[in-house]
């Protein structure tokens, strides 16, 4: 990170045009100056997906890196550190539950104040495969595939999400009771089809294959074939996602308002784990949920 006079300069790699930079030289173990919280937050509007290599965080770091940014998501379903519950463990291989994050989607839209931020550090990396991460810029989605005519008639849509949609005792064995008490803490809300973002103004697709359910407006049918048209978009536009390869102590920060990401489950039964904090608003008036 160089200095020019007073103020900071982030050291910026693109990795695409569309989405995604590597930020090189910057300890996120240390606290910010108000300096470098506006330049990553304007890196993070502009890039969608912040990279940090090489990064030595405790799980209180990690937390107290992301608190700067909001306050963190304790997730109902996941595992945490049993002395930092804001640092949820995503662990998949050398168990019986395969990995569940192979689906483009947004964190936690099952709740009613949804993550704005993410943040994933790279724990242990498995040496095939390797559970590479893909993310989609789903503003630049809802400007380049949909016309002004569907823009105009999803925008006066809204969806319902729901947790049971993407955590079921199927594919989560002994996890009744938990999963249980997880519904009735989060009972089924609904979101705007499209959404606008609070900070840029821009407008994004805001459904996921793991999470939205239905479009209340609309009858089974017409809900189905629009979903699953939103759903396709990602898979029309590569050049509109980025791909980051994990080494071990990779961090990544993304903007969860903007993107929706896939994590590749190219390495089991290999063993993959990640730390993960989820930022939100602590004001849910914030959220930018209006359309």
């Amino acid at each position: 990170m160089s200095t020019c006079g007073s103020a900071t300069k982030l050291n910026i790699e693109i990795l695409v045009p569309s989405i995604g930079a590597i930020i090189h030289d910057f300890d996120l173990s240390k606290p910010l100056t108000a300096d470098e919280k506006t330049q990553l937050e304007q890196a993070l509007y502009k890039h969608h997906v912040l990279v940090f290599r090489q990064q030595h965080l405790t799980p209180e770091q990690q937390r107290d890196f992301a608190l700067q940014f909001g306050q963190a998501h304790i997730h109902p379903v996941y595992p945490h550190i049993p002395e930092c519950p804001e640092v949820t463990v995503i662990e998949f291989g050398g168990t019986d539950i395969k990995p569940d994050s192979d689906i483009w989607h947004t964190d936690v839209t099952f709740s009613s104040n949804p993550p704005i931020i993410g943040m994933l550090y790279a724990k242990e990396i498995p040496k095939q495969g390797g559970g590479d991460t893909l993310w989609a810029n789903m503003s630049q989605l809802y400007e380049q595939e949909l016309s002004t005519g569907m823009q105009q008639f999803l925008e006066h849509l809204t969806a319902e999400h729901s947790l049971s949609k993407g955590f079921n005792s199927a594919i989560r064995p002994n996890s009744e009771q938990q999963l249980a008490q997880a519904n009735q803490q989060y009972p089924s809300v609904q979101h705007p089809v499209i959404r606008q973002h609070p900070v840029t103004g821009k407008k994004c697709v805001f459904v996921n294959m793991i999470f939205t359910t239905r479009i209340i407006e609309l009858n089974s049918i017409e809900s189905d074939l629009v979903l699953n048209y939103l759903f396709s978009l990602i898979n029309k536009r590569p050049e509109l996602t980025c791909r980051w390869k994990w080494n071990e102590n990779d961090v990544v920060l993304w903007d969860e308002r903007s993107t929706q990401h896939y994590a590749t489950a190219d390495y089991w039964p290999q063993k993959r784990k990640m730390h993960r904090v989820a930022v939100i608003t602590k004001d849910e008036n914030e959220q930018g949920d209006g359309k």
